[in-house]
């Protein structure tokens, strides 16, 4: 893609203070450089510190702020980090005051993963807001007032803008350079940064099965890891009854108390879930259908159909890069 130059340039300031998290604060940034590689001019990108030049992440890394946040500044786009310090930091009243005229002029503010926590207290009214699942129950309980939604990658109310974890962070990024330079210039940044294209906000933070593992204890931990890892292998009750030496009929009764559904309509959900990871990486039908354990690129589009209600080639228009080549078709390399 050709540099041509912005008509406009955007202030976004992303804020420091000691405990953030650096992903949340360079994840974003980059994209937001790639953008000015391919439109030079489009943003001017600054870190700005609540209080001294100077600041640790919460990994150890030292950043030297460009400056002090004070009640003059007039960003385009402020953007605040999580990280540790973002659930626990006491804002003085001077800070109080100088990021709610900061975030009252801005024309968009942005919280990546914990940084919630910072923006709820300057969010005007009963707002929704996303967050990193894990610490959703704790915002909920601090601003009551908040709709908050850890179950969405980002998520768009009023002029807030806010995204769950370090890598949705990217993913918010691209959808506002998406908005401000349009979606061919955003596709080349997520190119440029080598990551997925764009996952869309309202995508579960993580899979269901994922979900189930990190639940999961005892028995079936170490079935369960081989089962996500081997989706092609033969995994009927037979067979898995055999790898952990119980009977069809304990396995069956045990699982389900376990996951709360047999191992058939798990192992169907799962190999589905996989088959969801590799449309968006713009893989042929035939190709994630055997990936996915199935005999057919026809039994695989029926069965994603009965569970999704849309069929895989509208799933990968909508999340991935492109559509999937038909069986027995070409595909030309993209640039």
């Amino acid at each position: 893609m050709k540099p041509m130059a912005s008509t406009r340039e955007r202030t976004v300031a992303l804020i420091l203070f000691e405990g953030f998290q650096a992903l949340d604060v360079f994840g974003p940034l980059d994209a937001f450089d790639a953008a000015n590689g391919l439109v030079p001019g489009s943003y001017r990108l600054q870190l700005w510190s609540l209080d001294g030049e100077i600041v640790r992440a919460e990994n150890g890394t030292r950043v030297v702020a460009d400056r002090s946040v004070h009640s003059n500044l007039r960003p385009d786009t402020l953007i605040i980090p999580g990280g540790c310090g973002a659930r626990s930091l006491q804002l003085s009243d001077t800070q109080r005051k100088a990021l709610l005229a900061i975030a009252r002029h801005s024309r968009r503010l942005v919280s990546v993963c914990t940084g919630a926590f910072l923006a709820a207290e300057l969010a005007n009214g009963p707002l929704r807001i996303a967050t990193h699942w894990k610490y959703a129950n704790e915002l909920r309980k601090r601003f009551p007032q908040l709709h908050v939604d850890a179950d969405v990658l980002y998520v768009h109310d009023g002029n807030l803008w806010s995204s769950a974890g370090i890598a949705a962070g990217i993913d918010l990024a691209l959808k506002l350079i998406a908005d401000d330079l349009g979606e061919a210039v955003s596709i080349a940044c997520a190119r440029q940064l080598v990551v997925h294209y764009r996952r869309a906000g309202d995508q579960a933070q993580f899979s269901e099965p994922l979900q189930l593992q990190q639940r999961t204890a005892g028995e079936f931990g170490g079935l369960l890891a081989w089962m996500l890892a081997n989706p092609r292998s033969d995994l009927s009750v037979t067979a898995l009854a055999e790898r952990t030496g119980m009977s069809q009929r304990n396995l069956t009764r045990r699982f389900t108390q376990t996951f709360g559904e047999p191992p058939a309509k798990f192992v169907e959900r799962m190999r589905l879930d996989h088959a969801r990871t590799l449309l968006m990486q713009g893989l042929r039908i035939d190709a994630i259908a055997r990936a996915a354990g199935y005999q057919s690129a026809d039994a695989f589009r029926r069965a994603f159909e009965r569970r999704f209600s849309v069929s895989p080639s509208a799933y990968c228009q909508r999340f991935g890069p492109t559509p999937p080549a038909p069986a027995g078709s070409t595909r030309r390399q993209q640039a």
